[in-house]
């Protein structure tokens, strides 16, 4: 190709969303990652706390949801941020026994947050565990987009 002349409509842009030399194409949203990058974690110094463990905040969201839903409310911290504090509770998440904190989860951030981009991330925690269908089952998807309402419907049933 030497000597190809590079013009508007062959020239390689990249495209938003998709990986290039210079992103790798990790989803920040899978187990792995969230293990590894704990900067989903609340600051609890900025509320006069000692710092939490990644299992130690799950935990204590689990035992009393009602004492730490301030950290999964989207208006404090941004949605990436507040996924990630979702889908870690969610993996520690038990049934029977954590239906109040998973109903919290589903019937507040997931069903706000709720969109293509949502299920796209979500499509690495498939199959989904039983806590994972318990939340989602408490998202509101009847004013969602029938084709919205079709795919989690799908990624349901897998």
């Amino acid at each position: 190709m030497e000597g190809a002349k590079v013009t508007k409509k062959n020239r390689s842009k990249p495209r938003p969303g998709k990986p290039t030399a210079d992103t790798p194409a990790v989803d920040t949203f899978t187990r792995t990652a969230l293990s590894s990058d704990l900067t989903w974690l609340p600051d609890m110094m900025a509320v006069g706390k000692p710092p939490l463990t990644a299992g130690a905040y799950a935990e204590a969201y689990l035992a009393d949801p009602g004492e730490w839903y301030w950290t999964t409310l989207l208006l404090h911290d941004p949605s990436e941020i507040v996924l990630k504090r979702v889908l870690a509770i969610i993996d520690q998440a038990q049934l029977p026994g954590h239906e109040q904190a998973l109903g919290q989860l589903g019937a507040g951030p997931l069903e706000d947050m709720m969109s293509e981009e949502l299920l796209d991330h979500l499509q690495h925690w498939l199959p989904f565990t039983p806590a994972m269908r318990h939340a989602l089952s408490q998202v509101r998807m009847s004013v969602e987009p029938p084709v919205l309402q079709q795919r989690l419907k799908a990624m349901l049933l897998r």
